[in-house]
């Protein structure tokens, strides 16, 4: 496996010069140097370096040996080693008496960097892997296989750990996603969708309920301070506990519909709870099944001889205060019996009465219908 290229080694070379005045190269596991202080001595060969891979030791080149080898000057060359094995050689120009005593100091310096960069681009690596595992987890179970569990295992994702789907939604990604990333907790996991970030936020149950007002507090807090401090708006929705590795698709697939169906109806709001809009949501779900139109165009059917919004303002605010005639009145500054002829009017065009529990609902679910299309 090949840990040097030619961007590490010209780092590697940049870093170190500055440890020293002299003039470095970096040369790769075939002795070809991939990295310089003099750009002419790219891509040559290394002769120096070559006995240095051969013999897994340093080679001092004196200004007379300089003169009976190809592509070398006078220097020291130092292996760089990685995981038990020579990955290359890194050499220092002049004179090995001035320089010997810099070689160990630049070979270590050298090796620090390597083992740096590795290790940054493995975390990447896990981190992209795991995003990846979440990804599959959020599509549901068909995926979780042995394979499936033996890479979670592996990057040590607990999926035994209560959970809950929140998504959020804002006009900056990766802003967002930087925050996310440095405000979760260990055990939260999160991944970043084309439209929106997916957090799967770690939450506490008791006797197996989840206590969700802790959690709904913590996301006003996050709200606030991303609006705050990070000049940053945002919505979040939250999806519901469900138990078990397929209970987190569940609470995924939730979060989606109450942050579609949330925006359309309370667009004004910042955090919407799936508890919240279990009815638009099962309205929205029956819609894409096709038989949502099976509630009737009550809606439409008020309109249309509503001009002034009246009759549709009356029956909202009807249902908003539960059928409570005084306040309804109150809050649209009409007399009950302005109240009582629109909702005999609304009776006569839809032929559904508002003062009845039945027809009430079937004319609130047509009012529900059409703000989630």
């Amino acid at each position: 496996m090949r840990f040097l290229d030619q961007s590490l080694a010209q780092e590697i070379v940049n870093r170190t010069m500055k440890i020293i005045n002299r003039n470095i190269n970096v040369m790769n596991e075939k002795g070809v140097i991939i990295g310089s202080g003099d750009k002419t001595r790219i891509d040559s060969i290394h002769e120096g370096a070559v006995r240095v891979i051969a013999t897994q030791s340093g080679f001092e080149i004196s200004e007379t040996d300089a003169e009976l080898l190809h592509g070398v000057k006078a220097g020291i060359n130092l292996p760089i080693n990685f995981r038990d094995q020579v990955v290359g050689v890194i050499g220092i120009t002049g004179p090995p008496e001035e320089i010997r005593n810099y070689g160990e100091l630049v070979k270590m310096a050298a090796e620090m960097i390597l083992q740096q960069a590795v290790l940054i681009n493995e975390m990447r690596w896990d981190e992209r892997l795991k995003e990846e595992l979440i990804s599959q987890l959020l599509q549901g179970t068909e995926s979780v296989n042995p394979l499936y569990l033996e890479r979670v295992n592996r990057l040590d994702i607990n999926l035994a750990i209560p959970r809950v789907a929140i998504i959020l939604s804002t006009e900056n990604q990766s802003k967002g996603y930087k925050w996310i990333h440095d405000k979760r907790e260990k055990d939260d996991l999160y991944v970043m969708h084309s439209e929106y970030i997916v957090l799967l936020k770690k939450v506490d149950l008791k006797q197996a309920e989840w206590n969700y007002t802790n959690t709904l507090n913590q996301l006003e807090k996050w709200v606030a301070e991303l609006e705050k401090h990070q000049q940053l708006r945002c919505k979040m929705a939250i999806g519901g506990y469900r138990q078990g590795i397929k209970g987190i698709s569940e609470s995924y697939q939730e979060a989606v519909y109450t942050l579609n169906v949330g925006e359309k109806i309370d667009p004004d709001k910042s955090i919407y709870f799936y508890e919240d809009y279990k009815l638009p949501i099962f309205l929205a779900r029956a819609n894409q099944h096709k038989i949502g139109e099976e509630i009737g165009p009550y809606f439409q059917q008020i309109k249309q001889h509503d001009k002034k919004g009246e009759l549709l303002e009356t029956l909202r605010v009807y249902i908003e205060e539960n059928g409570d005639v005084n306040k309804v009145a109150g809050r649209l500054f009409i007399h009950r019996n302005t109240l009582r002829y629109r909702l005999e009017k609304i009776t006569d065009l839809t032929n559904k009465d508002p003062r009845k529990v039945k027809d009430l609902l079937v004319l609130y679910l047509s009012i529900l219908q059409n703000q989630i299309k």
